[in-house]
């Protein structure tokens, strides 16, 4: 797989932070997880891990030194994929089954946007999409300073308005939302055949066509051979989910190296496979069966580690949707069989930010559509986590989001 030689050893060092040892950060020992880390990288580069040395320094792709982490090479006995790991499973029990009210802070800078004289610039920040989950909202335009604008707030998002003619520079906005999340599941309600007919209002999830799902000859031939002792759609499911935790590895893509006309397809070759892309994945296989499924976008709600994150839903039977998260590798390492962690995921999904479910409800890029090449870092902020999107070639960054939680306690059934 090709190699994008984008980031400093210090956003390295500071993603493996993140990657395996941000509790420990978190916790006051920051000094510690930042030489662990750079030990790390250390390692990785003498095992062969690609680089370049430009004028300031080497210049590494950030995909490729995490992939090397969660692909465990190296030494047998590799203390970061351990602690990755661990870092990762530790993340998936942060959060109470039960509902609760959470507030989330989202404070996005855009450092790119498209203003045109005569139009407003319009940008988008998400709102819980789901009807059970909306609560209070509050925006506020941080800069530039003393700029009118116009805050519209619709099911799923909210829009800000501004003049074109009165910005210069970095667009900087701040989201507060408080809203009620629980662990959501599959009731094990009767699962209906594979190939029963579909209500019409269900028929937009089979389109054949949507984001990075595209006719594909492979997909459709691995979603006959996953239904031959399926007899029902459930049944398919769990195969499915079987064969991604087993046939994939769970890693950062690059956008550029998914083949142009069958990039799911190309999945089945190269093996590797990020939360959309293998979300998607498992969309097309159910499609490819008459299966309605669809991609859910949102955020993930561990206190240590929010960030961005997409998972699947099928409908198992008639107003039966049930979630599968195929981000569940991380936590077997791709052992479907362990008694724990091998089917985290499968059917449930702890308390999320849900704010797009494709392709009838997303929040939108407005006035600022990203850059048709990017790659993304993420580091600890103090109390908050960094994700930044930047353009390529040149690295530029074209978005950065500050993330912070708080779960405000416990919701009775009453409240």
């Amino acid at each position: 797989m090709s190699q994008l030689f984008v980031a400093s050893a210090d956003d390295v060092i500071e993603q493996i932070i993140v990657q395996c040892w941000l509790f420990q950060a978190r916790a006051g020992g920051y000094s510690d997880a930042r030489a662990r880390a750079e030990r790390t990288l250390e390692r990785l580069l003498s095992k062969g891990l690609p680089y370049k040395t430009g004028p300031s320094g080497l210049l590494l792709d950030p995909y490729a030194a995490n992939n090397t982490i969660k692909s465990r090479a190296g030494e047998p006995a590799d203390d970061a994929w351990v602690d990755w790991q661990q870092t990762t499973r530790r993340n998936a029990v942060s959060l109470p089954a039960a509902l609760q009210l959470y507030r989330f802070t989202l404070h996005r800078e855009w450092h790119a946007y498209v203003a045109t004289a005569g139009r407003p610039v319009v940008l988008r920040l998400p709102l819980p999409l789901r009807e059970t989950q909306r609560g209070p909202a509050r925006v506020r335009l941080l800069q530039p300073a003393a700029t009118p604008v116009e805050i519209r707030e619709t099911p799923g998002r909210v829009e800000l308005r501004l003049d074109s003619t009165a910005i210069r520079g970095p667009i900087v906005a701040e989201l507060v939302v408080e809203f009620l999340g629980g662990e959501v599941g599959d009731s094990m309600a009767p699962s209906a055949p594979v190939g029963a007919s579909v209500d019409s209002e269900d028929q937009i999830w089979l389109r054949e066509r949507e984001g990075l799902i595209a006719p594909s000859a492979k997909i459709a031939a691995l979603a006959e051979q996953l239904a031959t002792e399926s007899s029902n759609v459930r049944e398919f499911v769990y195969a499915a989910w079987e064969w991604l935790m087993t046939g994939l590895r769970f890693g950062d893509v690059h956008r550029a190296a998914l083949h142009s006309h069958d990039p799911l397809g190309g999945l089945l070759q190269n093996r590797l496979a990020d939360c959309v892309l293998g979300s998607s994945l498992l969309v097309a296989l159910c499609r490819a069966r008459g299966i309605p499924a669809r991609v859910a976008s949102g955020f993930l709600l561990h206190p240590a580690n929010l960030g961005p994150h997409s998972w699947a839903e099928v409908r198992l039977a008639r107003n039966l949707w049930v979630p599968f998260d195929y981000g569940s590798w991380c936590y077997c390492a791709g052992d479907s069989s362990d008694p724990v962690w091998g089917r985290f995921f499968r059917g449930r999904i702890d308390a999320r930010f849900l704010a797009e479910v494709a392709p009838r409800d997303f929040t939108g890029w407005g006035s600022a559509p990203p850059p048709e090449r990017w790659f993304r870092l993420e580091r600890l902020r103090g109390e908050r986590i960094e994700h930044t999107l930047h353009a390529l070639p040149d690295g530029s960054l074209f978005r950065r989001d500050l993330l912070d939680l708080r779960i405000v306690g416990p919701v009775g059934v009453d409240d």
